[in-house]
């Protein structure tokens, strides 16, 4: 029965491939689609079954499977796939007839990965997913700058994994992830093909340009599911290795909590000082799958210690609770900001102000909880996982190394500021796009209850799993961390170690703040005719009419201070005056392309002379270096 849901579910993305002449076809068949994916995802998490396998070659093989862990992270994609699928309904009529195709192309290549058993599967199905991400990002006009930087980032790590499953090979004589075990270049290269697809610091530059320039559905598709697959690529990838600790790879956390740190400050400075649409939510990407990177590494470390064995499980949990809130909080996050956007055909976030009474309140809502969630407002998905995280790094004084403890302790203030900027940027954002001084734009009549049910759909997984942890943490197999304590019912309370450490109860929090809730409600519906409003404090001035406090405003006082670090510029347009910041390592990949060039220029002129004889001798040096690799 797992098998046939399965099969059903590549049958129905296909068929939404073959339908794509009619969009609406097309993405209901994917929807169906990752209906099927959710519920094998669910029956995979608790009984593991094999799809088989397809001989190629002696000892090359393709196969598939579906585990614990490919289990969870299927459930988890196949949520903001069931999302997006309907949101395109309404929202893919504004783009091309193929963009069904590409979409349902993307699921496949993305579910093949998730249920690959061998390097060769694996592989197949990174090249689909990338490359029909690439096209669906060109479905927007003037993308081809960005959609080719994002190839050319997808075929970096393609060619990572390619020398990843080649050592693999040579090892053991065949690809498969099941039987053998990796070894130091493996664990190398698939760590760096997967921190490039998750956006990590400093190869988070295609990252930005994409979800700009891509539609909002695929931008949700980018943010979410994809960059998800990196995640699920660097569990994967340690579940091969042998013995983390006995070999030493300790260094390998060290390096993942040091970079996931810095990357989650990275992108929530940045996104501090974003003023478009979906540059900030890009950034917060950043900054999210570095925290979940930092909460592997401390798994890790921990792992070859007898006595730190529950930490080491705390923090493997914690990822994957910052996982399912980024997937769940981000997706709902670009839909509902999709939907605004292209209701009142804004680019900006201080141009879309308002949107509660001018789009509607149902896009409003997305918005507000996503960034809420992102903020770390209890009860929600995103509050959970990070008081996780932040409670995994408190314990890392249990490390013994000197170094390790060093290393986490560093980290874990990068994280807290990172923690504190993400709810500064989120405010902005939520502030001025749901809650802020209405324009009085009227949005464009167009077809959204598709899109509304979607987002509607995404704000129920954003509450509902946060309010429920306890029993999110059971489904993940990590009941020992669920308890009673202080009059809260066993398993209504998150511990995050036994003996107990730290303790969370999201659901009596919920109970508990909804009664108290009661009377200022009670109290304001009371008295709100007498409730006085005023402008907003400026410097003792009275505003004009025109005059309001802007979005650029809120973070400008930031984007002045620490000029060095965002290389803050004040440019002059039609008479008005505004700040411009660069995101430094663009500039670092500007001046990189350019001596790449250079250097192209010059070899070219030297090969491709016209010379027989010159081509002659680089094909017979090109032909001695291949063989004596493949030797």
């Amino acid at each position: 029965m797992s098998m046939i849901f399965a099969y059903i579910s590549f049958t129905l993305y296909i068929l939404g491939i073959l339908f794509s002449f009619k969009r609406e076809a097309s993405y209901l068949l994917s929807f169906l689609g990752s209906i099927f994916v959710f519920v094998t995802g669910i029956i995979g998490t608790f009984y593991p079954f094999t799809l088989g396998e397809i001989e190629l070659l002696p000892k090359i093989y393709m196969s598939m499977d579906v585990n614990h862990l490919s289990g969870i992270f299927m459930t988890i994609a196949a949520t903001s796939w069931i999302a997006i699928s309907i949101y395109s309904v309404d929202y893919g009529k504004f783009y091309s007839k193929d963009m069904g195709l590409w979409l349902n192309l993307s699921m496949i290549g993305m579910l093949t990965i998730m249920m690959a058993k061998d390097g060769l599967t694996f592989i197949t199905g990174w090249e689909v997913m990338t490359v029909s991400s690439y096209l669906l990002i060109l479905k927007s006009k003037g993308s081809f700058k960005e959609a080719f930087e994002f190839l050319a980032f997808g075929e970096l790590s393609t060619v990572a994994l390619i020398i990843a499953f080649a050592s693999i090979f040579l090892k053991n004589g065949n690809f498969s992830l099941v039987q053998n075990s990796g070894t130091a270049l493996f664990l190398i290269a698939t760590t760096f093909a997967f921190a490039v697809k998750m956006g990590i610091f400093p190869f988070h530059t295609w990252l930005i340009g994409a979800h700009v320039k891509a539609p909002s559905n695929v931008s949700a598709l980018l943010s979410a599911p994809l960059t998800l697959m990196g995640v699920y690529g660097i569990f994967m990838a340690l579940s091969v290795m042998p013995n983390l600790y006995l070999y030493n790879f300790e260094w390998w956390g060290i390096l993942a909590v040091g970079f996931g740190a810095v990357s989650a400050f990275w992108g929530a400075l940045q996104a501090l000082a974003a003023k478009q649409l979906k540059t900030l939510p890009a950034y917060s990407t950043i900054e999210n799958n570095g925290m979940i990177l930092s909460a592997i590494g401390i798994s890790v470390i921990a792992i070859g210690d007898p006595n730190l064995q529950i930490l080491s499980a705390f923090a493997t949990l914690t990822a994957i609770i910052l996982t399912i809130s980024h997937t769940f909080s981000k997706s709902l996050l670009f839909l509902s900001i999709g939907h605004a956007k292209e209701a009142l055909n804004e680019e900006n976030i201080d141009d879309l102000r308002g949107s509660w009474s001018a789009v509607g309140k149902i896009p409003a809502l997305g918005i507000i909880l996503s960034g809420l969630s992102f903020s770390a407002f209890p009860p929600l998905i995103g509050f959970v996982g990070e008081w996780m995280l932040l409670e995994t790094f408190f314990q890392s004084y249990k490390l013994v190394n000197v170094g390790e403890k060093i290393v986490t302790t560093f980290s874990g203030i990068f994280v807290a500021l990172a923690i504190g900027m993400a709810a500064f940027s989120m405010v902005k954002l939520t502030g001025y796009t749901a809650l802020g001084f209405d324009h009085g734009k009227k949005s464009k009549n167009m077809p959204n209850m598709a899109m509304k049910i979607a987002e509607i759909f995404l704000i129920t997984f954003v509450v509902a799993p946060g309010i429920f942890a306890p029993f999110v943490v059971k489904y993940l197999g990590y009941g020992i961390f669920t308890s009673g304590l202080f009059g809260v019912p066993k398993p209504f309370l998150i511990i995050s170690s036994i003996p107990v450490f730290g303790v969370l109860s999201p659901t009596f929090f919920t109970i508990v703040f909804s009664i108290l809730f009661i009377f200022p409600l009670f109290f304001y519906l009371s008295r709100r005719k007498k409730v006085r409003k005023i402008d907003p404090w400026n410097g003792g001035l009275s505003l004009k009419e025109n005059e309001y406090f802007s979005a650029p405003a809120y973070s400008a006082i930031l984007e002045i201070v620490l000029k060095k670090i965002y290389i803050t510029k004040e440019k002059i347009s039609d008479y008005e005056a505004h700040i411009e910041v660069v995101d430094v390592v663009n500039l670092f990949y500007k001046g990189l392309k350019s001596w790449i060039l250079k250097i192209e220029k010059i070899i070219s002129q030297i090969l491709m002379n016209g010379n027989l004889n010159v081509y002659i001798i680089y094909i017979l040096i090109a032909f001695t270096v291949i063989f004596f690799i493949l030797r």
